[in-house]
């Protein structure tokens, strides 16, 4: 499995992990709990950001360092 690949799967969880507090914050009345759950839905959302903007590099082509060094030989 590629790492891209990896990335995805974790993104997918993560988006799950943010949907879910969202959903339950419609119906939480305590205010601290409140708070608490869009803390920890603010976090997944920062580590969404992180996670697209790596698989974004990753998935961006050419990588200038390969056009420097190549990993196939030519010979």
């Amino acid at each position: 499995m590629k790492e891209v690949d990896i990335l995805k799967d974790i993104l997918q969880y993560k988006i799950s992990n943010q949907l879910f507090y969202n959903e339950k914050l419609i119906h939480i009345l305590n205010p601290e709990v409140r708070q608490l759950f869009s803390e920890m839905r603010d976090d997944e959302m920062r580590q969404i950001e992180k996670l697209q903007q790596k698989i974004k590099r990753l998935q961006a082509k050419p990588y200038i360092i390969s056009k420097i060094f190549p990993t196939k030989s030519k010979y």
